[in-house]
C-alpha cells in the first residue's frame, strides 16, 4: 500500500505540476426493499464491510465560505483505453481514477487499484452529475470530466450550509458541509409503481396500497436506527429518517434509476458512515419529488387465535 501511494503521487498531478504518467417506521409501512440487481447499472455490494469510516479526504474549508463553492484543481489522469475501464479492472490507472474520484467527493472506496462495486457507483454518480451516459464504466469522456471537474451550483441558492440535497431528476444525493460538497453519491428513489402491504408488521389489521413516490419538500433528519431496520416491506440498512417512514439508507443493490418504495437508497459502503456525517435536525431538501398517494385501505378479516382453525 505504501508503494501504491507513492506511485499515485506521480500519476495524479495537478496541471502544471509536471508530466502525467502514461499509465421503519413499522406502523405506516414506509420502508424499503431492494429489487432484483442489474449487472450493468446496479453493482451489488457485500452486506457488511470491514470499515465504517469514509475514504473521502477531510473537508478543510472553514465555515462558511462567502465566495461560494471551492472547485478542485485541474489534474492529469491516465487516458482510458478505447474499450474503457470497468468492473474487474485493476492497476495503477484504476488507482489514479479512485484517488481523483475521492478528491471530488464521489466515494469509490479504498484506493487499492481494484475496480469493484464502490468504484462503479462512484462513476455512476459522476456520469449522472455531468450528463454522461450512466454505464458505470470509465471512458475518455469520464477521464476528461474528472480532470477538469467543477461542482454544479446548488439546486437552490441561500440554503443552510449543512444540508442534504436529493435530486430526483438526476438521482443524486449531495451532502453539503460548511457550504461545500462533502459527499456526492448515486441514489435510487421511489419507482412510481403501485404496491401493497399489510400493517402493522407484527399483527396486521389492514391492507394498504400506495404509489411508490418520494415527496418533494424541506424536511429534517429526526431518527437514526443503527444496523438493519426491518419493517413490513423489508429491511433498511443504517436508516436516517427525515419524512415519516422515508429515510436515507443503504442496500446491497442501488439501481441507477428510481426503484424504491419511496426511500432514498444509497450504496452500502457509504451507508455505513453516512449517519456520522449528519446530525438530527439537519435539513433535507428533496427536489423534483411526487406527493404520497394512498390508493386504498382495506381491513383484514380477524385472524384465528393460535391453535384454533380459521373460519
Amino acid at each position: 500500500m505504501r508503494r501504491l501511494l507513492v506511485i499515485l503521487a506521480v500519476v495524479l498531478l495537478p496541471v502544471g505540476a509536471g508530466a502525467a504518467a502514461t499509465v421503519a417506521i413499522q406502523g405506516d409501512g414506509r420502508v424499503d426493499r431492494a429489487g432484483p440487481p442489474s449487472a450493468s447499472t446496479s453493482p451489488t455490494e457485500p452486506t457488511t464491510t470491514s470499515s465504517t469510516t469514509t475514504t473521502l479526504p477531510p473537508l478543510v474549508t472553514p465555515p462558511p465560505n462567502p465566495s461560494g463553492i471551492v472547485n478542485p484543481i485541474e489534474a492529469r489522469l491516465p487516458p482510458a483505453p478505447p474499450e474503457g475501464v470497468g468492473p474487474g479492472a485493476s492497476g495503477l490507472a484504476v488507482a489514479a481514477y479512485q484517488a481523483r474520484l475521492a478528491e471530488l467527493r464521489f466515494d469509490p472506496g479504498p484506493v487499492d487499484g481494484q475496480f469493484g462495486p464502490a468504484v462503479q457507483y462512484a462513476v455512476q454518480a459522476l456520469q449522472k452529475l455531468t450528463g454522461l451516459p450512466v454505464t458505470g464504466v470509465i471512458g475518455q469522456a469520464e477521464v476528461d470530466a474528472m480532470s477538469r471537474f467543477t461542482y454544479p451550483e446548488p439546486l437552490e441558492a441561500g440554503l443552510e450550509p449543512n444540508r442534504t440535497e436529493v435530486d430526483i431528476a438526476r438521482q443524486i444525493l449531495t451532502l453539503y458541509e460548511n457550504g461545500q460538497p462533502r459527499l456526492i453519491t448515486t441514489m435510487s428513489s421511489g419507482s412510481g409503481e403501485h404496491y401493497c402491504y399489510e400493517t402493522p408488521k407484527d399483527n396486521p389489521t389492514q391492507r394498504v396500497c400506495e404509489v411508490a413516490n418520494t415527496p418533494a419538500g424541506r424536511f429534517t433528519y429526526y431518527l437514526h436506527r443503527p444496523g438493519w431496520d426491518v419493517g413490513v416491506l423489508g429491511g433498511l440498512y443504517n436508516p436516517v429518517y427525515f419524512n415519516a417512514g422515508v429515510a436515507v439508507h443503504g442496500y446491497q443493490s442501488v439501481p441507477a434509476h428510481p426503484a424504491s418504495h419511496g426511500c432514498v437508497r444509497i450504496p452500502m459502503h457509504i451507508a455505513k458512515y453516512f449517519p456520522t456525517l449528519v446530525r438530527l435536525g439537519d435539513p433535507v431538501y428533496v427536489f423534483g419529488g411526487t406527493p404520497f398517494e394512498i390508493l386504498s385501505r382495506e381491513p383484514l378479516p380477524p385472524r384465528a387465535p393460535p391453535g384454533e382453525p380459521a373460519v
